[in-house]
Order: C-alpha cells, then sequence, then structure tokens
C-alpha cells in the first residue's frame, strides 16, 4: 500500500541486539505494531523504544500506535497499562468485534471517515488507563478504552492490517495465549478473516490515507 501512494517505509530494528536509534528527524511520521510482550514486563528494547517516542514527539512527529503500540503510548503519556480485569476477572478480546466510536472521533482526522460501529480485528489481553490530556476516540463492553489522541499522537488498542494469511499465522504463533482462559474457535476466526477481509482492506486504506493527510496537509 505505501507503494501505492509513493510512500518510502523503514523498519526500525530496536529488538536487534546493539541497534543504534536513528535520526528520528529524517522521519515525516512514525507507525508502532504490535508485539506478544506487556508493557509491564519491562521487555528487553522497552526503553529504546520509550526513547524514540519521546524524540518524535519531541519533533512533532505524528505517531500511530496498533495493539502494544497503543499501550506504550500510553505509558509514555504516562497512563497505567495492566490486564483488562472485568468483574474481578482477566478478559481478553480476541477476534472480530464490534466497537463504539465517540463523537470525537467522527471529527478526529484519522477517523472522520468511518461511521459507528467499528468492526475491528482485537488481539489483547491488556488495557491501558486513558491519559489524563487525551480525547476518548472509541470503546467496547469489554475494554473502554479502545483508542485515544493526544496532540498528534494517536493510539489504537485493535488492529486495521491483518490479512487472513497474516491471521493463519498470528493463530499458529499464539495457539497457547489464544486457548487459554479464553473460548476460542480457529475454525470461526479464520473463516470471519476471509469474511472481512475487503472490510479491512478498505478500512486500513482509509487510516492510511488519512494518517497520510495528517503528515502532509497540503497534499
Amino acid at each position: 500500500m505505501a507503494d501505492k501512494y509513493g510512500i518510502q517505509l523503514e523498519v526500525i530494528k530496536l529488538w536487534k541486539p546493539n541497534y543504534q536509534l536513528p535520526d528520528i528527524k529524517k522521519y515525516q511520521g512514525l507507525i508502532i505494531m504490535g508485539g506478544p510482550m506487556g508493557v509491564y514486563e519491562n521487555y528487553p528494547s522497552e526503553e529504546e523504544e520509550l526513547e524514540l517516542l519521546k524524540k518524535a514527539d519531541a519533533e512533532g512527529i505524528p505517531i500511530v500506535g496498533f495493539c502494544l503500540g497503543s499501550q506504550l503510548l500510553a505509558h509514555y503519556l504516562g497512563a497505567k497499562v495492566h490486564k483488562n480485569i472485568r468483574n474481578g476477572k482477566h478478559t481478553k478480546e480476541i477476534g472480530y468485534y464490534d466497537i463504539e466510536l465517540t463523537k470525537e472521533a467522527l471529527q478526529d482526522p484519522l477517523l472522520k471517515s468511518f461511521k459507528s460501529p467499528l468492526k475491528v480485528l482485537e488481539w489483547h489481553g491488556d488495557a491501558f488507563d486513558l491519559p489524563g490530556e487525551a480525547t476518548l476516540l472509541a470503546t467496547s463492553p469489554l475494554c473502554k478504552n479502545q483508542a485515544f489522541r493526544v496532540r498528534n499522537l494517536w493510539g489504537f488498542l485493535f488492529h486495521f492490517e491483518f490479512t487472513p494469511e497474516m491471521m493463519d499465522r498470528q493463530i499458529e504463533v499464539d495457539r497457547e495465549w489464544i486457548h487459554k482462559d479464553f473460548e476460542m474457535d480457529e475454525g470461526k476466526l479464520k473463516k470471519e478473516a476471509r469474511r472481512f477481509n475487503n472490510l479491512m482492506e478498505r478500512q486500513v486504506e482509509t487510516l492510511f490515507k488519512n494518517f497520510l493527510a495528517v503528515i502532509n496537509p497540503k497534499k
């Protein structure tokens, strides 16, 4: 998709040993993807990732984070990240869910093209408190804080970008986790990935175009 819009992407490989942080000033936008770890687990590259966020934010570079990326942003902004607890029980969201966009989301630069409810892919057992200066953009019955914005920083606890092939792979990688304390029907999930594929493709392209408009508002 990036090629379609003439955008060059570079993967910042902070998980590699002795990897040097790049000069953030050469980037126009930053996208932070997900991962199997939790912010509260103090994983090896966490400090480098937070340092990168700090430098990008200081430069006014637009940032969007998905899943773990949203949790990192919330943590960076001073909010607590924790297991998602509902009625005293650890509650996961895994699969395709409808979430509700807030009225503020319908005016937001990244989400203004979308309608509520919004079909998204959830793949998490953690949640974040809303940063003090944040605007809540999306919510769900099982996890109140689904998306937020602070200045030109956006955090989405859910995913837009999964293809059916990515879903098949993710099920294999996370098979133990998705069956722990969760009623998972793998066959149903794979069918839904294919059923909603066209919708997901349209939505991720819309979000990408909106993000490009934030990065280059004059275009």
